[in-house]
């Protein structure tokens, strides 16, 4: 029995193994179909490369500097460590749609226009032979949907500046440069660049199914870890259009920053105003509080430690006030987890025990010696506290019709001369 499956199992190996020679007659036979079947493929990957329509890229470069949020955080380089400039929000913000859309109502993009070609080769043929694209100016075009799905007019350039459309059940004669409506339509085209003839399909997107097609083109990166190079790049078929799609959305993303670095500038300043006349008011009162006790006790003054502590209490009381500013500034650009928010924590919490043991030095003056310093010690804060309002009033006034941002355009869209 064993002998009987040693020769099933050769016979079985002798059928798996492959026969060469006879493999190479069946090439040879069938070598005209092969050749032709071959000859077929290559030539129609080289009709798609000829009249495929060619898709361009454009790309630009943005620098997001680290946030220097407004005047009152000028001065956080002392005790705050370097950070890296936060990108992973900008990009997002890039692809929101509040840029993109933005940009889509600037150019007008919900419109499409597109010139009917014949099936499948018109387009790549016209380009082949040097034929220019019709071009149809659109600028203004209210086309609501029909049972949820799009309208589609079919244009029909005229004789002398005419056209007509043609849709739903409806056909329209127009001028251009002339308003055009009816019940469900309103179109004014301002100019059409095509022969008598040509014929352009003409659609209205909603908002967002713009915005969808728009965010499928766009997109952007980081160019290296935290270096805050943002690289912004689109395709399309229009090399034109392409940079001036690009550079709206740059543009716009600029301006948005400005105007938030404008708003943060003016939330300050209304806090300041609303602190200036709460602490002028409390440096009336604190100075009467010094003069009324003065007078009391036969005009008493501080001798030289008493002044020397002063001095440095009043000096902490300033840097823990310079720090309240500091930190309503700072609530806005990080969370409390923030390295920076948490060094200036670390920082408040030095000033505080430093302030607790000057106060112990204090407790041990005589008693008239106390008051005088204690009162003392509220004039001069208030007073410095005061100046600093007014400074900062200044400042952020300054910088509120001055906002530049922390965004600059490094490099404008520039669309490449070969298609991806």
């Amino acid at each position: 029995m064993s002998t009987n499956n040693l020769h099933a199992h050769d016979a079985s190996a002798a059928n798996n193994e492959i026969d060469l020679v006879r493999l190479l007659g069946e090439l040879l036979d069938h070598r005209k179909f092969i050749l032709i079947l071959t000859a077929l493929f290559t030539l129609a990957a080289l009709l798609y490369a000829l009249f495929a329509t060619p898709v361009y890229q454009a790309d630009a470069l943005i620098q997001v500097e680290q946030k220097q949020g407004n005047a009152l955080l000028s001065n956080l380089s002392e005790f705050i460590p370097d950070s890296s400039p936060e990108s992973a929000p900008e990009l997002q913000l890039l692809q929101s749609r509040m840029i993109l859309g933005k940009t889509i109502d600037d150019l007008n993009l919900r419109t499409q226009v597109s010139e009917n070609y014949f099936p499948l080769v018109g387009r790549g043929w016209a380009r082949l032979t040097g034929q220019q694209p019709g071009i149809v100016d659109i600028r203004m075009l209210n086309l609501p949907p029909v049972a949820g799905r799009a309208q589609k007019l079919t244009l029909t350039v005229g004789e002398k500046g005419h056209y007509q459309l043609e849709g739903d059940n409806v056909t329209l004669q127009g001028v251009v440069g002339q308003p055009l409506s009816t019940a469900n339509i309103a179109i004014t085209i301002a100019a059409i660049q095509a022969k008598p003839g040509t014929q352009f399909t003409i659609t209205q997107l909603s908002e967002l199914e713009a915005i969808d097609a728009l965010q499928l083109r766009f997109s952007v990166s980081e160019r290296s870890k935290d270096s805050g190079m943002l690289g912004l790049t689109i395709t399309g078929e229009d090399p034109d259009e392409m940079a001036r799609v690009l550079n709206c959305i740059a543009d716009n993303y600029l301006q948005q920053n400005v105007a938030r670095q404008a708003a943060q500038d003016a939330k300050s300043l209304q806090f300041l105003k609303q602190q200036l006349p709460q602490v002028r008011s409390e440096l009336d009162q604190a100075e009467e509080k010094l003069n009324r006790y003065r007078q009391q006790n036969d005009s008493v003054d501080l001798n030289l430690e008493a002044k020397a502590v002063l001095e440095q209490i009043v000096n902490a009381d300033n840097q823990l006030n310079e720090l309240t500013f500091r930190e309503a500034e700072i609530s806005q650009l990080y969370k409390k987890d923030h390295p920076t928010y948490r060094a200036l924590i670390e920082k408040r919490q030095t000033l505080e025990q430093e302030k607790n043991r000057l106060n112990k030095r204090v407790s041990s003056m005589p008693s008239t010696q106390q008051e005088v310093l204690r009162l003392s010690r509220d004039v001069e804060s208030g007073r410095v506290i005061y100046q600093q309002l007014l400074n900062r009033e200044q400042e952020l006034s300054i910088a509120r019709s001055s906002a530049i941002g922390n965004v600059r355009i490094i490099d404008p869209a520039v669309t490449r001369a070969q298609p991806v």
